[in-house]
């Protein structure tokens, strides 16, 4: 499986451009750092729905692939969830 982008996420990565998404492991416990992006980095993996993407570091990738990242505008700036695929 895959990290999948909500259609919510479409929406708001339009309007914030493509992401990059790193893992960091600290203390057995994986830190996820998120930072704007034009293209991705040599072991990235590319996420790409409805012509947005996101870029996943291996770290990453491995972390999130049963993921659904979620992003919500609230006011001038916006939230980031990681919720379980459904199924």
């Amino acid at each position: 499986m895959m990290l999948q982008i909500s259609d919510e996420a479409v929406g708001a990565l339009r309007q914030i451009g493509t992401l990059r998404i790193r893992g960091v492991e600290a203390d057995g416990e994986i830190e996820l750092e998120i930072e704007e992006a034009t293209e991705p980095v040599a072991d990235d993996v590319v996420v790409e729905r409805d012509g947005v993407e996101v870029y996943l570091d291996p770290v990453a990738a491995n972390a999130l692939e049963d993921q659904v990242l979620g992003i919500h505008a609230h006011d001038d700036h916006f939230h980031f969830s990681f919720d379980d695929q459904a199924g």
